[in-house]
């Protein structure tokens, strides 16, 4: 049996050290990407709805305006001081922070006397559409949908409180803002 010297012997504890330390960060590394999710920076609410869009959902056009996570289009109202509301909110999250979010949105909706709620397949990974009939009558369709570690929520509530026309102009705007982001990828 042959003994290694001194030298040898540090150098291999040390390599023997250091391929353990390149394990570790290896693994801490897989681990903390698997969970980060598609997106690595948040994407721009208003950069995932074209000023066409706003403009045909809205009486007159108005530009988005951007606050941290949301993008609102406010237009003039009609009459009573009414005004439609277009507004896209985005979450950038880990992955398993972004499902328990979206999980937990839509149980609350779900688990609400007024808004009515269905799954939807189109959008991500997992959506649905919230529609709500505020005392007032106007309607406000929320399509809330995920796609890897984004959450985006699109509400549409046009002027004349027509649910039909709220549900199309929240659709067509969550069709566009999910083009968006998998052109973002």
């Amino acid at each position: 049996m042959a003994f290694l010297s001194r030298p040898a012997r540090v150098a291999g504890i040390a390599l023997a050290a250091a391929a353990v330390a390149a394990g570790v960060v290896f693994v801490w590394l897989y681990q903390d990407q698997s969970q980060q999710g598609q997106f690595a920076s948040d994407p721009r609410p208003c950069a995932l709805v074209s000023a066409g869009t706003a403009a045909r959902l809205l009486p007159e056009p108005a530009d988005g305006v951007e606050a941290m996570s949301y993008c609102s289009w406010a237009g003039p109202g009609l009459g009573k001081g009414a005004q439609p509301v277009l507004q896209v909110q985005v979450s950038r999250l880990r992955l398993d922070e972004a499902r328990s979010s979206f999980q937990r949105t839509q149980e609350e909706s779900a688990g609400k006397m007024g808004p009515m709620t269905t799954d939807l397949t189109d959008f991500g990974d997992e959506a649905f559409v919230r529609t709500r009939y505020p005392s007032g009558g106007r309607s406000t369709t929320e399509i809330f949908f995920r796609r890897s570690n984004v959450v985006v929520a699109v509400r549409y509530a046009p002027v004349d409180g027509d649910g039909e026309k709220a549900y199309a102009g929240a659709y067509d705007v969550a069709t566009e803002a999910a083009a968006e982001l998998r052109k973002a990828r």
